[in-house]
């Protein structure tokens, strides 16, 4: 978060005109020129008078916001491994590039006492003193110190963080507080002005202009790529704009010309780690939500339906055909979401939500992407029951589901890879180009399998159509089509009588104890 800046003059020096004559041109021309000299000619003011509006707007927002900006300072010791010992986090690519005999590793027992210091913004949203901000910004901290603009410093208490969206609150006690107000990000459209303030490079009180360049852009992964156990967990349903984001952005909030925050900034999209274009907030009405349950709860309870989803017209959906199999039953929607893993004994499971249904509405309201639905199931009280319109085998039918409470994270089951343990024998289907052996306590062994029976894959065959859809070594198919799987020979069984050319769904559990759809096809 912290950075060295780096100031330049913005301009070249020592410009150097070789003799004396061009400063002696003659007193004549000089005073020809003097003559007929006239100053730059005025805009019309009718011409400029939009743009000095605009102007006006803004500087009253500026003058709006500036009292609920923050800065915020954080510190955090060094994080020591098991054996006590601060270690410097070099990567190892780069310490291949260090000078001989230097060895970084040395200078861990003068690194115990260093501190670590960032900075980042925030933005203060009620009288009683609340700040939200990022995760990012406050995540380890055992410091953080608040600083208004006024120039008060004041210490500040994380309330509660979220990771799954990158949010977080913190809390001073002071008195005469401006707060912001929120706005409808909802509302937003693709061109409106927009106002991004914080703390660019340590920069505090700083605002920068743009437009709303997309909204919902999801899929980018920002969160679980810094936090792996957060995959699949996490909430992207970011505002684009072109407002300069900088390092020391991040929490300050992004606000339309009415003064209202209607994001919160978090990140960019950057080749070198500064401005370049494009930036990512976080929509206020997602913000708001966070924020009052992380008040209330300290942290934020999300409702939960235990499947994985895809948007029904997403390339990587067609691609394994799994959409296709869904229009040759009969599904014409452009919108919905393809149910494509369910979760053992989760709340969809109990409700009869199968692999390969496609969801259309929640309580009769359709939705228009994956995201939109995560977002209506995740603010959904637990124990609450939707009906979910769902289509299956050519029809539409409504499902009543109850609501559980999200996890922290998904289950993880790690792949033991014992080969002195070896199963039973191996069933070869050269068609799929897959192997397969019996579920046993052997195989359950080698591979830490959830799953109890079914045809457990020991061997994918490169470039083959099981490679090609997605299986993996100690993956079990518990289902082909609408038989149950409960053997090897089953399995083969029922392989060898499909038609691969028409496609064949399958059910297969995978390391991490969810239940995901493959949908196989020989073209």
């Amino acid at each position: 978060m912290t950075m060295k800046r780096k100031l330049v003059w913005p301009l070249v020096a020592g410009l150097a005109i070789a003799g004396g004559s061009y400063f002696g041109a003659g007193e004549l021309g000089l005073t020809t020129q003097a003559q007929t000299a006239r100053p730059t000619p005025q805009p019309q003011s009718e011409t400029v008078a939009p743009a000095n509006d605009l102007s006006k707007a803004f500087r009253a927002v500026h003058h709006s916001m500036e009292d609920a900006v923050v800065n915020i300072n954080v510190s955090k010791k060094p994080q020591a491994n098991a054996n006590g010992r601060t270690r410097i986090q070099i990567p190892d690519e780069l310490r291949g590039m260090l000078p001989p005999g230097f060895d970084p590793d040395q200078l861990q027992g003068q690194m115990q006492n260093q501190i670590v210091r960032g900075t980042g913004s925030g933005v203060i949203v009620s009288g009683d003193g609340y700040i939200l901000t990022n995760n990012h910004v406050v995540d380890g901290a055992d410091d953080v110190v608040v600083t208004l603009n006024d120039g008060r410093e004041l210490k500040a208490d994380v309330v509660g963080t979220d990771p799954k969206t990158d949010l977080a609150v913190v809390h001073v006690k002071a008195d005469h507080l401006t707060f912001a107000k929120f706005g409808d990000s909802d509302a937003l459209e693709v061109g409106d002005w927009v106002l991004a303030f914080g703390s660019p490079f340590g920069f505090s009180q700083t605002m920068t202009q743009g437009i709303i360049s997309a909204k919902g852009r999801t899929g980018l992964n920002i969160i679980a790529e810094h936090n792996p156990a957060l995959a699949g967990m996490t909430y992207e349903n970011f505002l684009q704009s072109d407002a300069a984001i900088n390092p020391g952005n991040s929490g300050g909030p992004l606000v339309n010309l009415k003064g209202e925050v209607i994001g919160i900034n978090a990140a960019i999209a950057s080749n070198n780690g500064a401005y370049n274009g494009i930036g990512f907030s976080i929509p206020s009405n997602d913000a708001q939500y966070v924020m009052k349950s992380l008040i209330e709860h300290g942290k934020v309870i999300r409702g939960y339906l235990g499947i994985g989803i895809e948007d029904i017209n997403h390339p990587a959906a067609e691609h394994e055909g799994l959409v296709e199999s869904v229009r040759r039953a009969g599904f014409k929607g452009k919108e919905g979401v393809l149910v494509g893993t369910v979760g053992e004994g989760s709340p969809a499971a109990k409700a009869g939500v199968e692999l390969g249904d496609v969801i259309t509405a929640v309580n009769g309201k359709p939705f228009q992407s994956m995201a939109e639905l995560r977002g209506e199931i995740a603010q959904t009280p637990p124990n609450k029951q939707l009906t979910l319109s769902v289509f299956r085998d050519g029809k539409m039918q409504d499902i009543k589901a109850t609501v559980g409470t999200q996890p922290d994270t998904l289950p993880s089951v790690a792949r033991a890879k014992d080969r002195n343990d070896q199963g039973p024998a191996v069933t070869d289907s050269k068609e799929l180009g897959v192997e397969v052996q019996d579920v046993t306590p052997a195989t359950a062994r080698q591979y830490d399998l959830s799953a109890r029976k079914g045809a457990v894959v020991t061997e994918v065959a490169p470039n083959s159509l099981a490679a090609s859809a997605g299986l993996h070594e100690g993956d079990v198919i518990t289902r082909v089509g609408r038989t149950d799987i409960a053997s090897a020979k089953q399995f083969d069984d029922v392989i060898s009588s499909a038609k691969l050319s028409d496609g064949v769904k399958m059910v297969v559990r995978g390391d991490n104890g969810m239940d995901r759809l493959v949908y196989v096809e020989k073209k």
